[in-house]
């Protein structure tokens, strides 16, 4: 054999050695059963283009985050409520982050890289994926299962995926961490806090974006990041924002509002930042220096 061919044998092998040889189907990322519980019926899958006839009026929130496909399985016994656990592949980190942004209402790590607890229910996002698991009723048995459950799944996915980076731009001094909202779709960001009908930040999936709370309840204002491609982008959406928000931020730094709240906006190089409903314009500004610091 000539020796191009041994290097390009062994050039092949340490590439292989390289790849993720846990990379599994969503199915794989499931157990057979659970403290009795046994899979009750045929696994159901769902794509972009059929995920609407599973969760009618829900759909759009996957899909906006770059959904790829869900497993959704049940799980049954005797005497017991049904348990159904779901897996959302979100082809990305970020995007599986980004879908528990939504759901999330307080800071839990029991379960994969963040969760949140409800009654009869546990989500979880853990790389690339968000998962759900669900008992169709309370019970100490079903709560029991359903902590199981998302304990396996949890072990059975491989390693962790990286935050969006934007958010190493948020000061962390009075952030309420479980606010955290990251985006790139308009209408995400008007579901939290409303700027406008219209997206006059020019957000879509070029652009990431958080949306975070400070302060306490009776002092809590808004802090908007938006990472734009470029520079001229960044300043061409401050002059919509401007132009149809607020024109007074064109000429000064922060603004107050009719309601008595303080208002910031400005750009900084590819990055655009607003702080809404400060308490004072010292608030605004303060924070408003955070970012440029960090």
């Amino acid at each position: 054999m000539s020796i191009s061919k041994w290097i390009f044998i062994f050039l092949l092998l340490n590439i292989l050695s390289c790849m993720d040889l846990d990379a599994s189907t969503l199915e794989d990322l499931l157990p057979l059963s659970i403290q009795g519980w046994q899979s009750a019926e045929k696994d159901r899958y769902y794509n972009s283009e059929t995920l609407y006839n599973y969760i009618n009026g829900g759909a759009e929130l996957y899909i906006s985050y770059g959904f790829k496909e869900v497993i959704s399985r049940t799980y049954s016994k005797p005497g017991q409520p049904n348990l159904t656990v779901e897996i959302f592949d979100m082809v990305e980190a970020k995007n599986a982050f980004g879908v528990f942004s939504h759901v999330r209402e307080d800071v839990d790590y029991s379960y994969g890289q963040g969760c949140q607890v409800y009654e009869g229910v546990i989500m979880f996002w853990k790389n690339q994926y968000f998962v759900s698991v669900v008992s169709d009723d309370e019970t100490e048995s079903s709560m029991s299962a359903i902590r199981k459950l998302a304990e396996d799944i949890d072990n059975l996915i491989k390693g962790e995926g990286q935050l969006p980076e934007i958010l190493m731009l948020l000061p962390v001094t009075g952030l309420v961490e479980e606010s955290i909202l990251y985006f790139f779709h308009p209408a995400w960001l008007n579901s939290f806090y409303y700027i406008s009908d219209e997206n006059i930040l020019n957000i879509n999936e070029k652009t990431d974006g958080i949306l975070a709370k400070y302060g306490d309840p009776e002092n809590r204002c808004y802090l908007l990041i938006i990472e734009y491609p470029t520079i001229a982008d960044a300043r061409v959406a401050f002059k919509s924002f401007s132009e149809n928000y607020s024109k007074e931020i064109q000429t000064s730094a922060t603004v107050e509002i009719e309601d008595g709240s303080w208002m910031a906006c400005k750009t900084m190089n590819k990055i655009l930042v607003g702080v809404f409903n400060a308490g004072s314009k010292t608030q605004a500004l303060e924070l408003m220096n955070q970012v440029r610091e960090k």
